[in-house]
C-alpha cells in the first residue's frame, strides 16, 4: 500500500507550499485584525490574489495593498502589479464550525470495520489514523 503523500501530485504540493509561504509573508506585514483573515490565493497575469472571509477585512486589505505589493516584490521576487481581493465567507466559518461542532459517535459496526481495516493495513500512519477514528466514541470495541 502507498503512503498518502506518494499519491499526491508533486507539482500540487510545491504550489501549496509556495502559497503557504506567501500567505505567511503577507500576514507578517498585516496588523493583528486582518492577519487571521487573509490567505494568498495565487497570481494571475501580474495580479496577486488575496482571499478574505468578510467584506470588512477586504476593505482594510485594500488600504494596505501598496505596502503588500512592495513587500512581496522584495521578499518573494514576485512582479505583481496589482492586488485583487476576493471575499469567500466560507473560508473563516468552516474552520470555526469544525472546531466547535460536536461529532456524533460512530455506530459500533463502523468502529469494528475501521479496526479490522486498521489491523490489515501495512502503512503505520494510516493504521494509526483509522484507530483514532474508531476510538472517537470512547467505548472500547473488540473486532
Amino acid at each position: 500500500m502507498h503512503r498518502p503523500r506518494a499519491l499526491l501530485d508533486p507539482d500540487l504540493l510545491h504550489r501549496a507550499r509556495a502559497l503557504e509561504a506567501l500567505t505567511r509573508s503577507v500576514r507578517d506585514l498585516l496588523p493583528p485584525g486582518p492577519r487571521e483573515h487573509c490567505w494568498a490565493g495565487g497570481m494571475e497575469e501580474g495580479c496577486l490574489i488575496l482571499v478574505t472571509d468578510s467584506g470588512a477585512w477586504a476593505s482594510q486589505l485594500r488600504y494596505l495593498q501598496r505596502e503588500i505589493l512592495k513587500q512581496i516584490k522584495a521578499h518573494h521576487g514576485l512582479q505583481a502589479r496589482s492586488v485583487h481581493i476576493r471575499v469567500r465567507p466560507a473560508m473563516g466559518t468552516a474552520r470555526t464550525e469544525t472546531r466547535h461542532r460536536q461529532l456524533s459517535p460512530l455506530p459500533p459496526q463502523a468502529r469494528i470495520a475501521l479496526l479490522s481495516v486498521a489491523n490489515t493495513v501495512d502503512d503505520p500512519e494510516l493504521s494509526q489514523a483509522l484507530r483514532r477514528l474508531a476510538a472517537r466514541s470512547g467505548d472500547p470495541v473488540r473486532p
